[in-house]
């Protein structure tokens, strides 16, 4: 992993964020099991979404164009025998697919990157197993064989992650899938609904703009500067939206119908949330209140350590390196917010997107430094470091 320099400064005034990998994976599936062919735009450059329209194409899908892509064919009239595919680190990018090619009846085998290999994976090879189908997981070896036997109800364990329950969703039109013990990211779940919908009715779907990404450049301006976001829009599916809601009702932001725009309000405020909807957002969320002075409670954190790495305990290693004062209590941070500014810090990091983009926003916040593992946050957010170039 490369190393890069970070010099103390703010960001651009204007944010192009970009789409939203969340959507557009669930998007592929829908088009990959759709008899017409299907469009669609404005898709991200993210590397779980790259990995999964090539695992697409070399299923047997006719998949043409680049940042509009219509899939010309559908799964699983297009097998083409069996396959050893290489799916990266993206839980979606593995669990959606693998569901899918449940539908088909050839022997598939999906290499998993070193982290997702150790992320939940027994809630799956359960559900499989209940519907008749094969599948072993063998190191990094996940070896799937359909046809599964479609049941009327399905019931799908939900404690360590949706992922499982949101795959089958996607791909059994004539099944009600159940999710079972549902404590977290619920929103995750309800996209499926209205995405299922918009491809019964239409052929083309455009990819919304992503607010797990929007809330680093957000968080970053809320303590330093003004900064539009063009385009970005509310949208209550995406849990990590929730951080415009928090900010409002701290007074620290300002928005407009059209895009996002920060007004920052430097004053001391209280902070409380549970994030178990909106897990995505927590190292935003710890970079943001360990700068505001107050004592600050965020809850709801159990499953953060299913993540690229142990998230809870990554961000707690930040936040000492960075002089920040909290307090661990079970599955709750509490963070007692400061302004106090650190010399610069040499980070070294995990391979975790999120982790690496908080990072950098304590070190372009404080005296600046050099952080490592930089390019993992292609996963979801390439052109994130652009952000950092000086002015």
């Amino acid at each position: 992993m490369s190393t890069l320099k970070i010099k103390k400064g703010l960001l651009p005034d204007s944010v192009n964020v970009p789409a939203s990998k969340s959507y557009a994976n669930r998007a592929l599936i829908l088009a990959a099991i759709k008899k017409s062919p299907v469009t669609i735009h404005h898709l991200p450059r993210a590397t779980d979404v790259i990995h999964l329209i090539n695992a697409l194409k070399e299923v047997g899908l006719i998949i043409e164009g680049k940042d509009s892509l219509t899939v010309r064919n559908n799964f699983p009239q297009c097998e083409s025998g069996d396959k050893e595919i290489s799916v990266g680190e993206g839980g979606t990018t593995a669990r959606f697919l693998a569901a899918l090619l449940l539908l088909g009846k050839n022997r598939y085998t999906l290499k998993l990157g070193k982290r997702l290999k150790e992320r939940p994976w027994q809630e799956f090879l359960d559900t499989v197993k209940l519907l008749g189908a094969k599948a072993e997981l063998n190191d990094d070896a996940l070896m799937i064989q359909g046809p599964i036997a479609i049941p009327a109800t399905l019931k799908v364990d939900c404690s360590r992650t949706t992922q499982f329950a949101t795959a089958f969703e996607l791909i059994l039109n004539d099944c009600e899938i159940i999710p079972v013990n549902l404590n977290s990211s619920e929103s995750y779940w309800e996209m499926n609904a209205p995405l299922k919908d918009h491809f019964q009715k239409s052929d083309s779907y455009t990819v919304p703009l992503d607010w797990s990404s929007a809330a680093f450049p957000i968080a970053f301006a809320a303590l330093n500067q003004k900064m539009s976001l063009p385009d970005l829009k509310e949208d209550p599916l995406q849990a990590d939206s929730k951080i415009i809601t928090v900010l409002r009702a701290i007074g620290y932001i300002s928005t407009s119908p059209d895009s996002i725009n920060c007004y920052p309000l430097l004053k001391s405020a209280l902070v409380k949330l549970n994030m178990k909807d909106c897990l995505d957002l927590f190292p935003a969320m710890a970079f943001l209140v360990s700068h505001i002075e107050g004592h600050h409670e965020l809850s709801g954190l159990d499953n953060l350590a299913y993540k690229e790495s142990d998230r809870l305990k990554e961000v707690c290693r930040i936040l000492t390196q960075f002089e920040r004062t909290y307090e661990l209590k079970g599955s709750t941070l509490l963070i007692h917010g400061s302004k106090k500014v650190t010399g610069e810090k040499n980070l070294s990091l995990p391979d975790d997107h999120r982790i690496v983009m908080m990072a950098a926003l304590f070190l372009r916040h404080h005296s600046g430094g050099t952080l490592d593992s930089i390019e993992s946050v292609n996963k979801s957010y390439p052109g994130f470091f652009e952000l950092m170039r000086s002015p």
